[in-house]
């Protein structure tokens, strides 16, 4: 089973993952509290799983932007 990465904010696609043992083991790594994982992860109906991460493009939007933080989506 793979696993879907997209950017929390522009939506567009990041990559993909055949491991999910591996993407298991990164989230595991990072220390995330279960809402930090909540928000992260999503599985829909037919068992896809997404990883919502920011791509390069919105984390230098963010970096320029530091006040766009406070804002889960920044792009509408």
């Amino acid at each position: 089973m793979s696993v879907t990465m997209k950017c929390r904010h522009c939506k567009q696609p990041i990559g993909e993952i055949e491991d999910i043992n591996r993407v298991t083991q990164l989230i595991e790594e990072q220390q995330l509290s279960t809402d930090e994982i909540n928000d992260m992860l999503q599985e829909d109906s037919e068992g896809t799983m997404t990883v919502f991460l920011v791509c390069e493009h919105c984390e230098d939007i963010l970096t320029q932007n530091p006040n766009l933080f406070e804002h889960d989506n920044f792009i509408h």
